[in-house]
């Protein structure tokens, strides 16, 4: 298959030196048999288009009575979302997932006990701090003797499962002292027959908080799903504490489709130096070409595996990446933007060297967690907003507010991963420009573009367009150099895994798992002195700017970027 050539880049704005440039139906549930409880940007570009395929692929039930109960609506998911992005990288959907909401009512304590309840001789109490504040949910052991005990929703959690679906379920606990067994179980029944059980068993090392997750396929369809935590052989006066508690429906998987072989023509980037120009190779280490014409192979490189939903290297979660461990991640499960991770802007005009349109906002109508995701919204204002004492562009007020956020934290060379659905849906975006990228701590040369996607009018085509790019300063000292991966699936349709691996002299950028485009110090004579020294992340969603252009009358407001996980791995 021919990849088309790449589209026109946005011109030059300059974004550097005024700012580090750039953004960025209710369902009545089935109750338990019984009853009874006990409670920017730039130019100078060269682009790429590579070929690419997606991978987006013990104890028995209590018996004890339960008073017959419905619970209460399901959690909304947070956000409508959108299509993406520029590349041509083609990438077959796999696991394309719809909205994923967090399915289990009253997650983290916010309504008391409601939901929950333990079999005698255990009981339940709230209790604070939960995982990272709030509310947790203990559960003791009050009898004479060991015993393992459950912590257990008093209505089962998933109503109506669906075959070959897989259901993730997970929750932070903590113990009393260390050395406790923990667990989360799911178990699926018809009626009264239980048609399949799974169970993830955890030993806490330590008294602080740990995630212990699991996934389970349904087996049948129609069926209700009953999810536990358990402590295991707790002690009399034992006992464990649980919070976040989350249980989300994956779909029903898919397989990789390989995406046949193309051949890639890229444009050459103008440049003073001897620098080599990127090629159109996707594999790890490409070589320079020196020609606007390359070849690109059907299969770049073997595929990471996925990461469809929340993961984690904590005991008990799903494997990190073969090579990596865990060091930094948030799951967006307590209801609240942490500020030890995260720093928010706010009546910022930080977008005005792209010349973007809206106010950043540090307020729960922007920037917002429920149901285990991060939301950042952009906003069409009724009235307009005054953005800060001295907004020489706008000083009548902003009509669009949105948000921007960065980490406390930075990290030399990793993996930096993100599970997220896109603003960017086909005909109705036009202006949205998401985005998940890197700047240096201390400022300086070096941007990476792990995602950028932008918006589109009716008849528009960036709908299915990954931007996946790296800059050396906004000078123009060396030409940026940027790929488009085009996607077999509507990034606005579900959730997708976008991931970059930056090593020592090598970047390699990943959709749901699948290498799309690499640079090496080969390809890439800057590479190292801009990509060796401490980077943050930044998630941002702007409005308006010289690439996207202005929000016209089909932009739909408001516009959510749905954010599941950001996960940070090293070697």
């Amino acid at each position: 298959m021919t990849i088309p050539a790449p589209e026109a880049r946005r011109p030059s704005s300059g974004r550097g030196a005024a700012r580090e440039r750039r953004h960025g139906g209710p369902t009545a549930r089935r109750p338990h048999p019984g009853a009874a409880t006990t409670s920017s940007r730039r130019d100078d570009t060269a682009s790429h288009t590579v070929p690419v395929s997606a991978v987006p692929k013990g104890l028995v039930r209590h018996g004890c009575d339960r008073r017959t109960s419905r619970r209460a609506l399901r959690r909304a998911l947070a956000g409508s979302v959108a299509a993406a992005a520029v590349v041509g990288v083609t990438i077959v959907a796999g696991v394309s997932q719809a909205a994923t909401p967090n399915l289990v009512d009253n997650p983290g304590l916010e309504n008391g006990l409601t939901g929950w309840f333990a079999a005698q001789p255990f009981m339940i109490e709230r209790v604070r701090p939960g995982h990272r504040g709030s509310y947790a949910v203990r559960l003791a052991n009050t009898g004479g003797t060991t015993r393992t005990g459950a912590l257990n929703d008093l209505v089962n959690t998933v109503e109506a499962t669906k075959a070959g679906h897989t259901y993730q379920a997970r929750a932070y606990v903590r113990s009393d002292v260390a050395g406790r067994t923990v667990a989360v179980r799911v178990m699926e029944y018809k009626g009264t027959t239980r048609r399949g059980e799974a169970a993830k068993d955890l030993a806490l090392p330590d008294t602080g908080w740990h995630r212990v997750s699991l996934r389970y396929t349904a087996a049948t369809d129609g069926a209700s799903l009953d999810f536990n935590v358990l402590g295991r052989a707790l002690p009399a006066g034992g006992s464990i504490v649980v919070d976040s508690l989350k249980l989300v429906d994956e779909g029903d998987g898919g397989t990789a489709v390989p995406a046949p072989a193309a051949t890639a023509t890229a444009s050459p980037a103008p440049s003073a130096t001897a620098t080599a120009g990127p090629t159109a190779s996707a594999a790890p280490a490409p070589t320079p070409t020196g020609t606007a014409t390359t070849s690109a192979s059907a299969a770049p490189s073997a595929p990471r595996s996925p990461a469809p939903g929340p993961s984690t290297t904590t005991p008990g979660g799903d494997p990190p990446p073969a090579g990596w461990t865990l060091a930094w991640a948030d799951e967006f499960d307590d209801g609240a933007l942490d500020p030890a991770r995260w720093t928010a802007q706010h009546l910022s005009t930080f977008g005005d060297g792209n010349s973007e349109l809206a106010c950043l906002m540090n307020r729960p109508e922007n920037v917002f967690e429920r149901g285990g995701t991060l939301t950042i919204r952009a906003r069409k204002e009724t009235t307009p907003v005054t953005c800060g004492s001295s907004d020489a562009r706008f000083p009548d007020g902003r009509s669009y507010t949105s948000g921007m956020l960065r980490t406390t934290a930075s990290w030399t060379y990793g993996r930096f991963e993100m599970r997220a659905k896109l603003p960017t849906s086909p005909g109705d975006s036009k202006g949205l420009w998401p985005a998940f990228w890197m700047r240096p701590a201390a400022g300086g040369t070096g941007e990476l573009d792990i995602l950028e996607a932008i918006g589109s009018s009716p008849g528009g085509n960036t709908a299915q367009r990954i931007h996946q790019t790296i800059w050396y300063d906004y000078a123009g000292t060396h030409p940026k150099e940027t790929f488009t991966a085009l996607t077999a699936f509507d990034p606005s349709a579900g959730f997708h895994t976008y991931a970059v691996e930056w090593d020592p002299g090598q970047i390699r950028w990943y959709v749901d798992g699948r290498l799309t485009w690499s640079r090496t110090t080969s390809s890439t004579a800057w590479l190292e002195p801009a990509f060796s020294k401490p980077f943050f992340i930044r998630l941002n969603l702007a409005v308006g700017g010289s690439w996207p252009g202005s929000p016209d009358s089909a932009t739909s407001f408001p516009a959510d970027y749905a954010i599941d996980y950001v996960r940070v791995y090293q070697r």
